[in-house]
């Protein structure tokens, strides 16, 4: 098992090519620097695509129009894959919030018969265990974004003999979402970020 320093994911490598974990890593959607090579790359990619192939490529996509292969995305535009319409967006958004089901990511850790979701959150808990700090994995908090939708957010801890939720997130998640991070703070006033493993491992009340 590996894991990204970037989105503190574990990926299960012995499958993968010679250097997946490491194009993993740089193409992270956490990495700081991944816009910065996204422009290297669209610069080599400038030098060696020819107007010619362009023009082969865009003929292609013309095509795919004419067949109705993308109907769900304006001519023009970059797109990815299907995309789903308003109503089942709105469908799925409401499934969403009305289950308690935590998504949990890839390279799971189970620990006292709770599912872990990274190293740092088994770093707080058997460090809360060592304080003797009851904790549990809390049910979802319900908040509203900026553009007035409401969404679940999952706390990763809460210490009921002291009203306090605990959400270990590396600096780089935690910069990325620092609108939704602020909401948060506001909504949640009892919340309390931790930005790195030694806090995690040291964590004092």
């Amino acid at each position: 098992m590996k894991q990204c320093k970037w989105c503190n994911e574990f990926f299960e490598i012995t499958d993968k090519p010679k250097g997946w974990m490491a194009n993993h890593t740089r193409w992270c959607d956490y990495n700081p620097n991944k816009n910065s090579y996204l422009d290297k790359l669209n610069q080599t990619r400038a030098k060696f695509i020819t107007q010619e192939t362009r023009e082969k490529m865009k003929l292609g996509i013309s095509e795919a129009h004419k067949k109705g292969a993308y109907k769900h995305v304006d001519f023009g535009k970059s797109f990815r894959g299907k995309k789903h319409n308003p109503e089942t967006i709105e469908i799925l958004r409401k499934k969403a919030l009305a289950s308690n089901h935590r998504r949990l990511r890839k390279g799971v850790i189970e620990y006292k018969g709770y599912l872990l979701d990274s190293s740092w959150e088994l770093a707080l808990a058997i460090r809360l265990d060592e304080l003797k700090i009851k904790w549990e994995r809390p049910e979802p908090i319900k908040w509203i974004d900026e553009s007035g939708l409401e969404h679940n957010y999952f706390p990763d801890f809460y210490l009921e003999k002291y009203d306090l939720f605990l959400d270990p997130k590396n600096p780089a998640a935690y910069q990325n979402q620092e609108k939704k991070i602020n909401i948060l703070k506001k909504t949640i006033p009892n919340l309390r970020f931790i930005l790195t493993l030694k806090e995690c491992k040291e964590f004092t009340i």
